[in-house]
This record gives C-alpha cells, sequence and structure tokens, in this order.
C-alpha cells in the first residue's frame, strides 16, 4: 500500500515497526508537566530553560523540554521484568544557532526494570539499525564511563579536578591533559593509559582484549565483567559501532555503556544515549535503565533532499495512449518500490521519466 508519506513521515513509520518487533510499545504523554519535575533535574536537561505557566488550580506547568524524565517518573519494577517503551513526541527547548525556543520532534525509545547485558547489547543493536534506517552512512560510537570513572578513583581526583578531566576528555586535548596531570602530580602511567585509550578505536568484541594489552590494574572488576559480557554477545556481528573513548554523557546520571550516533551529512550527533541507572537511583525508582534518543528535528535537511523529486518516476503519455496501457506501467513502477507520478507534460522534478508517447525511458 503506497500510504504517500513524506520522508520524515516515512522514517518514524520505519522506526515504530521496528522497535514493535523487539517488544517495545507505544508510549505516550501530555504536552506539559508539573514544573518541578524539572526543576529537580535541571542538569540532566540539554537546556535548563523552560518554557512555564500556571495552571488554573494555581499549579505550575512547563512544557515538557525532555521525555525520558516523564517515563522514569511512571516506571515501576518487578524483579525479572523490563518495561520496553518507545515514543515519538514533540519537546520544547531552546535550540539552534539563535538559541531561541523551539517544538522538536524527537523519538526513542527506553528500557527500564530489571535489565542485563543482553538488554544492553539489544539496545545498541536497536541504534544502529535506526541509524542505517535514516543513511548507510552513519557510525555509532560507543564508550562506557566505568572505565573514566575507575581511572578518576585511581587519580584521586577532587569533583573540580574530574569535571576538568572529563572535558578535556570529551574535546580529545591531550596537550591540556598532560599539563593536567603535571600540574597534580598524577602518576604518568595512568596519562599513558589514557592516551592509549583515546587513540583506541576498535569494535566492542574487540575491545576486552585491546584493554587488556594496556594491564590497567585501576579498572573496576565489574566493568571488566560487563565489557566481556557485551563482547561474547556482539561476537560475529557485522557492527557499525566503534569504541571512541570521548563520548561523554553527563557522568552524574549516566553510568556504563554511552554512546552517540552520527551520519555523514550531519555535523552534530543525530541519535545519542546509554545507561542512567543514576537517574532512577535519583528519581528513587528501583532497577535499571537504557534508552536513546534521535533529534529528528537536525535529519530535515537530509529528509528534504529525498523530497527535492516529486516523485521518482514521471509516466509521460498523451491522448493516444490507452489509459490501460498507462495504468498498467503505473502498477509496474510502483511495485518496483518507486513513487511515480502519471502526466501529460513534462513539468515538475523526477529522477527518471518513463514515455509512453514513444515508449523510451530517460534517465
Amino acid at each position: 500500500m503506497d500510504l504517500n508519506l513524506k520522508e520524515d513521515e516515512k522514517l518514524l513509520y520505519s522506526l515504530r515497526a521496528l522497535y514493535r518487533q523487539y517488544g517495545y510499545r507505544s508510549f505516550r504523554m501530555s504536552k506539559f508537566e508539573k514544573y518541578e519535575l524539572y526543576a529537580r533535574n535541571k542538569d540532566f536537561l540539554v537546556s535548563d530553560r523552560v518554557i512555564t505557566f500556571t495552571d488554573t488550580n494555581g499549579d505550575l506547568l512547563a512544557l515538557k523540554p525532555d521525555v525520558t524524565l516523564s517515563i522514569v517518573r511512571n516506571a515501576s519494577f518487578r524483579p525479572g521484568w523490563k518495561q520496553k517503551l518507545y515514543y515519538h513526541e514533540n519537546v520544547y527547548r531552546p535550540s539552534g544557532s539563535d538559541n531561541r525556543f523551539r517544538e522538536i520532534m524527537q523519538c526513542g525509545l527506553e528500557c527500564i526494570g530489571d535489565l542485563d547485558s543482553y538488554d544492553v547489547c539489544e539496545v545498541l543493536d536497536l541504534a544502529e539499525q535506526s541509524l542505517r534506517l535514516i543513511s548507510d552512512n552513519c557510525i555509532l560510537s560507543v564508550s562506557h564511563l566505568g572505565i573514566l570513572r575507575s581511572l578518576l578513583n585511581a587519580l584521586g581526583a577532587e569533583e573540580e579536578q574530574r569535571r576538568e578531566l572529563l572535558r578535556l576528555v570529551a574535546a580529545r586535548n591531550e596537550h591540556e591533559l598532560a599539563a593536567l596531570f603535571e600540574s597534580r602530580g598524577w602518576d604518568r602511567k595512568l596519562l599513558a593509559d589514557l592516551r592509549a585509550l583515546l587513540g583506541l578505536s576498535c569494535s566492542l568484541e574487540e575491545l576486552p582484549g585491546k584493554l587488556r594489552a594496556l594491564e590497567p590494574q585501576w579498572l573496576d572488576q565489574a566493568v571488566w565483567k560487563e565489557l566481556e559480557e557485551l563482547s561474547l554477545l556482539s561476537r560475529g556481528r557485522q557492527s557499525l559501532a566503534r569504541f571512541d573513548l570521548s563520548v561523554i554523557n553527563d557522568i552524574h546520571y549516566y553510568n556504563g555503556i554511552v554512546f552517540q550516533g552520527f551520519i555523514q551529512s550531519v555535523a552534530e550527533k543525530v541519535l545519542s544515549g546509554g545507561r542512567y541507572d543514576s537517574l532512577l537511583e535519583r528519581m528513587n525508582r528501583r532497577g535499571r535503565a537504557i534508552g536513546f534518543a534521535i533529534y529528528v528535528g537536525l535529519l530535515e535537511q537530509v529528509l528534504r533532499r529525498a523530497e527535492e523529486f516529486d516523485a521518482d518516476v514521471l509516466v509521460l503519455y498523451d491522448r493516444s495512449v490507452p489509459v490501460t496501457e498507462v495504468q498498467d506501467a503505473v502498477k509496474r513502477l510502483r511495485e518496483s518500490g518507486r513513487s511515480v507520478s502519471a502526466q501529460r507534460c513534462t513539468e515538475g522534478r523526477y529522477r527518471e521519466i518513463c514515455d509512453l508517447r514513444g515508449g523510451e525511458k530517460h534517465a
């Protein structure tokens, strides 16, 4: 069935179908929540600027700048059970070079509850498949915050020093990292390990072996165990995920695996996610959680290119061509997966022309 959908609608339809195949169900919410939800968790938000208004009963409400917080607020825990939800919602927050408030379409999924390594691997796989639905030229950059947290603990870094080191790692600024280590008198072996990790690019399957070569006595055993399990689950997969230590989401909320997705024609990340057990704990919820969001608004330019043509194929005919021949041509071309417009003139933009008047095809 040809739904005549726009490219962004086609993408959302494909993503929803993908997530339903893995047992995720739709989560819908109101356009606004009580402001206190966002006020308590401002450092989790992309921006701490929120549009607020007073309800008729005096409650201070906010147009939602985020979806994950609402999902976590409604989460419940049962042993052995996972709450698997996907969403496509508009959020309201500052965006763009002018940093003005905008209505932004965002879609994604959340897996919350009694999680294990299988669930982490499944969500990573869904993030990869989501990127492939957007573009063939894509990459998923993956890190594990437990690696950096173990290193920070080994250094005995204080809070301010931790923030500075994380900022420099995210920027891949090895020169200033060396200066920071020098000024603090930190172990130069740990600096060498950090530099080696920043230069490391490998699959999740290869990661434990690459790490073992560094002999990192400082790495937490729980992190080792999780990385080895993920390596086992990733074995033999043709994955586009690559380890990148500079992928850092908020370390106060996120823990474990974190990841960001990129496509060739967009400078910014178009997908972002990770484990956020710390957010559940802060919101007094039991269990573990992992999820990701896709920033559909950033894809407008890419999706618009696919809509530059009125249709893939123009079936060109005149009054001398039997209408049954036009009908058969349109049907045949549509069954090949292309969009088709039958016209008696060449006005418009098309990838290909099927000229029934002379039976010719022109690219």
